[in-house]
């Protein structure tokens, strides 16, 4: 799937829109606004709708990740903890310890 994204023109219409600042109410950041989708893009295909700074963009993210896995899950698209335990068992996988001959800087006369 590829984005959408605004054109200039568009970018300006939802800039004077919003009076120039991010759609965040409480923020008044006006510089850098980023093209952001109300909706995520995961769930609606479309172009950018609104405006946001760096920062509310960052948190909207984040909030909106949780929300596409959960609704995933939900689905069916993706395991839930329980069943990806249940599939490849409850260990975590790491890598194995160095020895203390392979760490870097160790002396060969200490033990």
């Amino acid at each position: 799937m590829s984005r959408l994204y605004l054109t200039a023109r568009e970018y300006e219409a939802l800039l004077k829109k919003q009076n120039g600042a991010c759609c965040v109410d409480e923020c008044e950041a006006t510089e850098g606004l980023i093209g952001e989708h109300s909706t995520p893009n995961a769930w609606r295909r479309a172009k950018p709708d609104q405006l946001m700074c760096a920062r509310c963009h960052k948190v909207k993210t984040l909030r909106d990740i949780k929300n596409i896995w959960k609704v995933k899950r939900l689905n069916g698209e993706a395991l839930s903890q329980y069943e990806r335990r249940r599939r490849h068992g409850a260990q975590l996988r790491s890598r194995p310890f160095q020895s203390r001959d392979d760490q870097p800087g160790a002396s060969p006369w200490k033990r």
